[in-house]
């Protein structure tokens, strides 16, 4: 195998469903045996990455009249550990950071069904996963009381019908209970294109969001419409659905559009070659704002992308990330305990709203373990440890300087780390 598989074959797309013996094997390859270093040959997008030196852009003069700002995390996942004993500190060092933001959103990759028992990611993939959360692996997520927790959350995932058709409905009504609004689902046909927009400060934010994939399910027969499901993964795939709603978000005098994409390829440094064309692509004919990439599981390089507006036919850029990787979540594969959250500033004036502000923290999904057996998770601050390791056991040190070396190599260099906080 050696050489063929230090970046992803080509045509590869980690649908379950539709996943050939050769493929199973490489995905199986990447996460057990030897991690994946490269971009997809022939793509250069090692270099696209490392010498993207885009920036925030505002139009010269541009007087802002209303500001919020608006916290983004990566992919909120039902793992045994995930518990309020294990992580009653969990968000000392990260929440006021993260959830101090006007609007707060992530990836909800588990159906929370509280009339099943919960369904924890088993430590060792051996089959198709179907998960279930918990109330209290969601009051973690949330933030353990401390904090108001999310506006939206998406539900557009490959886990979205791991319950089934009632369990993505219990989901939905349970979201409702707590006030959180979602996107990438729908209870009935006829509220399809009822995706979010919250009017916050003075500035309309639009909510949307798809998945390459719902693992080895399909929507029932007749109910395409109960989840955004979009074959993401392939080569040129038909966004037309994305285009549809991006369109009535503008009718809906929507100000700025965020879209939560599940899609790309897991366990790798950089993003597929397909996902960077398809989304520039839904860039060029919706005019997405900000682009929230999941499934990935470890961040995944961001960039600034110009183009001509679809609607206004004046140059616009919208910012990328391919990845913000596992948030929430305590996946074996070491890359994943480092979670990357944004936190924008979006301000809006007689010429248009725009970002005017990022900043970018990396957390350390800090795991102590006794006895095999994971007793506190705690995010912490990446920039923090760098300047004091004093507070790591031997063992969370060793992964740490793994974890540092990831970044530096894949991640921060062209528009990361300029952002870092």
């Amino acid at each position: 195998m050696g050489k063929d598989w230090e970046s992803e074959p080509p045509g590869h797309h980690e649908d379950p469903l539709h996943m050939q013996p050769g493929e199973l094997l490489h995905f199986a390859h990447k996460y057990y045996f030897r991690i994946i270093h490269k971009a997809a040959e022939q793509s250069d997008l090692e270099n696209h990455f490392r010498e993207n030196t885009g920036n925030i852009q505002v139009p010269e003069g541009f007087v802002p009249e209303h500001t919020l700002t608006l916290s983004a995390g990566g992919d909120l996942m039902p793992y045994y550990c995930i518990n309020k004993n294990t992580c009653s500190s969990l968000w000392d060092e990260c929440g006021d950071f993260f959830f101090g933001a006007d609007l707060v959103t992530a990836n909800l990759e588990t159906p929370v069904n509280l009339l099943n028992k919960p369904s924890p990611v088993p430590e060792v993939m051996l089959k198709n996963m179907y998960f279930n959360g918990s109330r209290e692996m969601f009051d973690v997520f949330s933030g353990n009381g401390k904090y108001n927790g999310y506006h939206v959350l998406s539900v557009a995932n490959n886990h979205s019908l791991d319950q089934g058709e009632a369990g993505l409905l219990q989901t939905l009504h349970f979201l409702e209970k707590r006030k959180v609004r979602y996107c990438g689902a729908a209870k009935q046909e006829d509220l399809r294109d009822d995706f979010p927009i919250i009017d916050k400060n003075g500035i309309r934010v639009a909510f949307l969001a798809a998945t390459f994939s719902l693992n080895a399910l399909k929507t029932p027969p007749g109910k395409e419409w109960m989840v955004n499901h979009l074959p993401l993964n392939v080569e040129d795939p038909d966004i037309e659905l994305l285009i549809h709603q991006s369109k009535l978000a503008r009718e809906r005098r929507a100000d700025f559009i965020v879209a939560h994409l599940h899609m790309g390829l897991a366990y790798q440094p950089f993003p597929s070659h397909y996902s960077v064309k398809t989304i520039h692509r839904i860039c060029e004919q919706t005019g997405i704002d900000i682009v929230l990439g999941g499934h990935p599981h470890n961040p995944q390089p961001v960039e600034f992308y110009q183009f001509t507006d679809p609607f206004s036919r004046k140059p616009k850029q919208s910012f990328i990330v391919y990845s913000l990787g596992d948030f929430v979540a305590y996946d074996i594969f070491k890359w994943c305990h480092l979670p990357l959250m944004l936190k924008f500033t979006i301000e809006k004036g007689k010429e248009g709203s725009f970002i005017t502000g990022l900043e970018m923290k990396l957390a350390y999904m800090q795991a102590v373990v006794r006895k095999g057996k994971v007793e506190k998770l705690i995010l912490r601050d990446f920039n923090r440890l760098i300047k004091d390791l004093s507070t790591l056991d031997s063992r969370s040190l060793k992964e740490f300087r793994e974890l540092e070396q990831f970044a530096k190599q894949f991640l921060l260099p062209g528009n990361v780390e300029k952002f870092l906080v």
